[in-house]
């Protein structure tokens, strides 16, 4: 600590300054205002400038039984749709979550909701698939589960190649082994996931896919269905069968341009 110095009221000791000495003085000569007390905490001394600042211990606490309560919320908003039978919410229980949701099991939001839950399999949602889904939306209650769908919106248009290469894989029928998706699947599936921006070509494609004798959509061919969407325009005028496109695609331009 350096050394305080107080004017001198007429002490003996005072050098012609007027200023008593250091070595002189005793702790009552220093003033009030620069006395300076070392303070105790924990049976350590600091000085002045040396307080350990104080940190709120129960910040942890508190975030822990946060989290719990959320994840205890979202258990519970599964169990009420969960089939009493397998730890899944399965087709009837599906119907009643689309119904507190208060939107029908075939609109473009359910399919939304299946891709923010990377569900595996068509009206139904594992455990896991509910409680994660559920988690990175901080939702656990139809209420504030609706209260996402305008954000999940924008997220489905930002994210469009995404969602719509993740609507063949939740078609396909896994547990059947089936690695095309059979075109009455696929139809419908390519209307719901281009419901809010349906490309002019999509219902001629449809319907030439319902006249004709095609089965099964590879998936190199769905995949490949959104940039000729994208890219070629309705009346065909620019497509050119030398480039690679699917030879479906090769068909559906030569029958469309024979029914001109």
């Amino acid at each position: 600590m350096g050394h305080y110095l107080t004017r001198c009221t007429g002490q003996s000791d005072s050098d012609s300054s007027g200023v008593v000495p250091s070595s002189v003085r005793s702790k009552k000569d220093t003033p009030p205002s620069y006395r300076v007390s070392p303070k105790t905490v924990n049976n350590k001394t600091f000085q002045h400038d040396e307080t350990p600042k104080q940190t709120d211990e129960r910040t942890p606490s508190r975030q822990s039984s946060s989290v719990f309560s959320l994840e205890s919320k979202i258990e519970g908003f599964f169990v009420r749709y969960k089939d009493k039978d397998d730890d899944k919410i399965l087709a009837e229980g599906m119907e009643r979550f689309c119904e507190d949701l208060g939107v029908d099991p075939t609109e473009f939001i359910v399919l939304v909701l299946a891709w923010k839950f990377r569900a595996d399999e068509m009206c139904t949602f594992s455990r896991q698939e509910f409680v994660d889904g559920c988690s990175k939306l901080h939702a656990y209650s139809p209420e504030t589960l609706r209260d996402t769908f305008p954000k999940l919106h924008v997220e489905a248009e930002n994210e469009f190649k995404d969602l719509y290469r993740f609507t063949f894989s939740f078609g396909v029928d896994k547990q059947a082994g089936q690695r095309a998706l059979p075109v009455s699947m696929a139809i419908p599936l390519w209307k719901l996931v281009f419901t809010p921006r349906t490309p002019e070509i999509l219902e001629p494609w449809c319907q030439y896919l319902e006249e004709s004798q095609v089965k099964g959509i590879s998936r190199d061919t769905w995949n490949m269905f959104l940039p000729f969407s994208e890219t070629i325009n309705s009346d065909l005028s620019n497509y050119d069968d030398k480039e690679a496109w699917p030879s479906l695609f090769d068909d559906f331009v030569e029958y469309q341009n024979s029914q001109k």
